[in-house]
């Protein structure tokens, strides 16, 4: 099993506090944790929650508290301050016990059994099969899937959905656009990759439909969605199209599935260029008319009740928010909610999860409120298994993204983009390098900087994309941390080149500052991994990463920290140190979908 070596040595810190403590009474367990106070110590405890019971001032409880912890092998100092009780590690000690720990321990690779034999489901991506995936899409499946790396590393079996939205008024624009403009051409006839195609169709549409309207609609200050669906000619054409398709016309399902099929297939491609894949594969088309069993079920059970106009609805009052919120029309037609509820449920009856998460973005925060109180409601075992991961939108230097105008970043187009500019960069550097190969690792730059710049912020935030900023060598960057990676496998060959040492290592060699920054940000990782996946944050995952590589730049920047020519023993400890960098790094990247690279 896993162990997180600085969990279990903070752990026996705390015990040996809790047991001074519990000779003096009962009193609240010790809380050791890294100080708010920069230079303050490894470790620290406020003493003052201590202070009523055994009737003494915090600063004096910390001054006891301090002769009980240098009595433990791994503290070199304890200093009582302002009733705060601050620990330093003894170095020597710590890189003797950490060093063998992150050399072969599985917990240095970021796994735990934080989440073993809980079976968790990741819902990400539901593209609409009218246009290709863009940017936001991006953030979306690097989420979904760091999510689902995380949750493997701590255990879980995970299972990665996708839930095709390919069916609706969207889809039939893209088909109606195909029928008036698209004069029997296919993707391969014209050369454009078959998304691609497809969402030119999409554009299409509203173009014509934007200029229909300004003839007919603007002059008469009509709102530009009610013209659509009362007045438009077009709006009409499109809602007769979805009237076919539901009433299963082989004409229109015959172009449907042609469309869909371009659609999915330019999908496939992009996945696989990001290295994700499903586990399962759903389409609105196969689960639009689930839910409505469901519904009579609770209609019975008084979940639900009817309104006048003859909908059924469920009172939002009986979950803490207003009004009413209609799962049924009246004409018996399903919403988007109906829908959802029989998902859900179809999942809970084919999975039985223990977590069912939801990857979509904050604009669906209310939506999913309701969505979970419902199935509370109809399914009380569901209560707390299920979770909206919400996160903030991705904007463009000049504004949000608007996919009726074009006004988009198309994933493929992204990462063509950052991909020429990694490739300019890396030709740079090597000049005489064969193209093949700087094409490879401008690929594994350009998707790595991608990730990490998608993830490096805290999924509720939003941020605006800076493209260079994403691959730059320097700062908070995948490349950056690709680069130590790099870096650590140098280091090796070089030694490895100029004769390994001999001598066994001396790992309590190893107090200069710069090596015992490299063992606590090995240290850390593995509680920073884990709470990562506990709590939906892959933000902390990044940081954890890009804590080693940076702590590892300065160690091999270090003129006082060489490896190759100091004293055997000291150089067989810091080659160790070199090679528990880089299987921790390597680990890291592997969770963040990167690719490590042996050169840059």
């Amino acid at each position: 099993m896993p162990k997180d070596l600085h969990a279990e040595i903070i752990a026996d810190l705390a015990a040996t506090l809790n047991a001074w403590l519990a000779e003096r009474g009962n009193h609240p367990p010790v809380a050791l944790a890294p100080p708010t106070r920069e230079g303050a110590g490894d470790l620290a405890l406020p003493c003052h929650p201590y202070a009523r019971t055994l009737r003494l001032s915090p600063q004096v409880i910390a001054t006891q508290l301090a002769e009980v912890a240098r009595t433990h092998p791994l503290v070199a100092a304890a200093e009582p301050v302002a009733g705060f009780l601050n620990l330093r590690f003894d170095g020597a000690a710590l890189a003797r016990r950490a060093l063998p720990w992150a050399l072969t321990d599985d917990a240095a690779l970021g796994r735990s059994d934080a989440l073993d034999g809980r079976r968790i489901l990741v819902e990400y991506c539901s593209p609409n099969t009218n246009k290709p995936l863009h940017l936001g899409h991006t953030r979306n499946i690097v989420l979904g899937s760091t999510v689902a790396a995380l949750a493997r590393a701590a255990g879980a079996e995970v299972v990665q959905i996708n839930l095709i939205n390919d069916r609706g008024v969207h889809i039939c624009k893209s088909m109606l656009a195909y029928q008036r403009f698209g004069e029997g051409a296919t993707p391969e006839s014209v050369g454009r990759k078959s998304d691609h195609y497809v969402g030119d169709l999409y554009v299409r549409f509203e173009k014509a439909f934007a200029e229909e309207f300004k003839t007919h609609g603007e002059p008469r200050g009509i709102e530009k969605d009610t013209y659509f669906n009362t007045e438009s000619p077009l709006g009409a054409e499109v809602r007769r199209m979805l009237q076919a398709w539901e009433a299963g016309d082989a004409e229109v399902r015959a172009l449907w599935r042609t469309m869909n099929g371009w659609c999915e297939s330019g999908f496939e491609a992009t996945y696989g260029r990001m290295g994700v894949r499903f586990d399962q594969v759903d389409r609105e088309s196969q689960t639009y008319l689930l839910g409505k069993d469901l519904i009579a079920a609770g209609l019975e059970r008084e979940v639900f009740e009817r309104d006048p106009s003859g909908a059924v609805v469920f009172d939002l009052s009986r979950i803490g928010l207003e009004g009413k919120k209609a799962v049924l029309r009246s004409d018996g037609t399903s919403v988007y909610t109906t829908q959802d509820l029989g998902t859900a449920v179809q999942r809970l009856d084919q999975h039985g999860f223990d977590r069912m998460i939801y990857v979509v973005g904050n604009e669906q925060d209310h939506h999913f409120q309701v969505l979970f109180g419902i199935l509370e409601h109809l399914r009380p075992e569901v209560k707390g298994r299920l979770f909206h991961m919400s996160y903030g939108m991705v904007e463009l230097p000049d504004g949000k993204m608007k996919s009726r105008e074009g006004k988009v970043v198309d994933a493929d187009n992204l990462m063509d983009d950052l991909h020429a500019l990694a490739y300019a960069a890396a030709r740079e550097r090597n000049p005489d390098m064969d193209d093949a190969e700087v094409h490879r690792r401008a690929e594994a730059i350009a998707l790595g900087g991608l990730k990490f710049f998608l993830l490096k912020f805290g999924p509720a935030t939003g941020f605006v994309f800076d493209k260079e900023r994403s691959i730059a060598l320097e700062g908070e960057t995948g490349a950056y941390c690709q680069y130590a990676y790099a870096r650590a496998g140098s280091i090796l060959r070089k030694l490895a080149a100029a004769g390994e040492p001999t001598a066994s290592p001396d790992y309590g060699a190893l107090t200069l500052p710069q090596e015992q920054a490299v063992i606590h940000a090995l240290m850390a990782f593995p509680g920073e991994v884990r709470t990562a996946a506990l709590e939906l944050k892959p933000n902390l995952l990044t940081k954890a990463v890009f804590e080693i590589a940076r702590a590892f730049a300065a160690f091999f920047n270090s003129a006082e920290a060489r490896v190759i020519g100091a004293e055997p023993a000291i150089a067989a400890a810091r080659a160790d140190l070199v090679r528990a960098a880089r299987r921790s790094l390597e680990a890291g990247l592997h969770l963040l979908g990167m690719t490590p690279l042996e050169e840059m």
